[in-house]
């Protein structure tokens, strides 16, 4: 009865912590609904006031520049909703095992679908993207389950170490937004399929734009600089852009994709190169795959060989956390792509991955559990014949 009434007060307690979220996001919605009432009536003005506008004094001038700081300052509490655009599509149906960043593992192929609550027409909104070959996907990271945001994170390659969270990629962010670079495959309708996935399976999107060489990198290429010393590590290739000389002047909206002039014979080059931290370098080689005999059987019987390339290029850059690394050394690790499970074994010392099996385990539990209920019925069956007959005597 103890455990019971604790188990009540707690759903209680969280219930309560539920209303005072909401009564608290009710408040700012009614600020700033009032707010905004108030600064139309201040502001509006009939024929004759608009004539003599001018005609301020500079008391007036001040008083109103001060209002203005004040409602910035106001704004800062302000609450941001923001509707997605839509949802997507990958073979990642949980965290566990999806590659850090888009790049490591080009391979995998994602899928954006424009939702209709959106557009009238949503594949109208897709007209003229086809002409670029990359675009930045700006999604929510609905999956994260930290309740505190702290000023300090772990990125993986500094191995426990911490650093600012905004010098990190880090989910665990105030505003949990992600931004991916992706490749375009095609566009069908009001669907745009990419390649290079970062995503767990229904993420929300909330926008998307193409990658545009002479806004986005400042030189097409980037050495890093360790500590902010000249001593160059090695140079960091974020994709196989084309490359794009910021020196060049910027071609006019909607004729971003004509090279010839950003590759302006006369273009002046920009000398200084674009730092990056030390620790985004990989400090390590990445790890060598094995495939097991029994692992390539199952995948020749399953007609899943066209899925090796993205499983090698998921183990190769080590999907674990820091906290699996140093815990368990030398673990099996498992981890879902579509519905299928890949269980492999790390070998630390020797800086390799021996991937073992590849089951389509949801079909054989299912199974299991089908045979179970059938074994069921049929003894509850029997067990109503056994009452409803009579026992016939000898």
């Amino acid at each position: 009865d103890i455990d019971k009434l604790r188990k009540e007060l707690q759903i209680a307690r969280s219930e309560i912590n539920n209303l005072r979220e909401q009564i608290r996001v009710l408040k700012l919605t009614n600020k700033r609904e009032v707010e905004s009432v108030v600064t139309k009536l201040k502001t509006w003005k009939c024929g004759s006031c608009k004539a003599s506008k001018e005609v301020l004094s500079n008391e007036e001038s001040v008083n109103n520049s001060s209002d203005c700081r004040s409602d910035v300052t106001d704004r800062e509490d302000t609450l941001v909703v923001l509707s997605p655009i839509g949802r997507l599509s990958t073979e990642f149906p949980c965290k566990k095992g999806v590659p850090r960043q888009p790049g490591l593992v080009p391979s995998c192929k994602g899928s954006l679908t424009i939702s209709g609550s959106v557009f009238t027409n949503p594949q109208h909104s897709l007209d003229g993207l086809s002409a670029f070959s990359h675009m930045w996907i700006i999604f929510y990271f609905d999956r994260n389950e930290t309740k505190h945001i702290h000023a300090k994170v772990s990125p993986p390659r500094l191995n426990g170490e911490k650093t600012g969270v905004f010098a990190t990629r880090s989910p665990h962010r105030p505003c949990p937004i992600g931004l991916s670079l992706v490749q375009i495959d095609h566009i069908e309708g009001s669907t745009v399929y990419f390649s290079g996935v970062d995503m767990v399976d229904g993420t929300l999107v909330l926008d998307i734009k193409p990658y545009i060489p002479q806004y986005d990198d400042p030189t097409g290429s980037v050495e890093v600089y360790d500590g902010g010393l000249l001593s160059t590590c090695d140079s960091v290739s974020l994709f196989a852009f084309p490359l794009c000389n910021p020196g060049c002047r910027e071609a006019p909206d909607g004729q971003e994709s004509d090279l010839e002039q950003v590759a302006a014979p006369h273009a002046t080059p920009v000398s200084q190169g674009v730092r990056v931290a030390g620790w985004v370098c990989p400090k390590s080689n990445q790890l060598r795959v094995n495939l097991s005999a029994e692992a390539e059987r199952s995948l020749a019987l399953l007609e899943k060989m066209d899925v090796w390339p993205i499983i090698e290029g998921v183990l190769r850059e080590d999907p674990r956390s820091v906290y699996l690394k140093q815990r368990y050394i030398n673990q099996f690790y498992t981890f879902l792509i579509s519905d299928l499970h890949v269980s492999c074994k790390f070998n630390d010392n020797e800086k390799y991955v021996i991937y073992l099996l590849y089951l389509l385990l949801t079909c054989i539990i299912s199974i299991h559990l089908n045979l179970f209920h059938l074994n069921l019925i049929s003894i509850q069956i029997q067990l109503i014949i056994k009452t409803i007959l009579p026992v016939s005597t000898s």
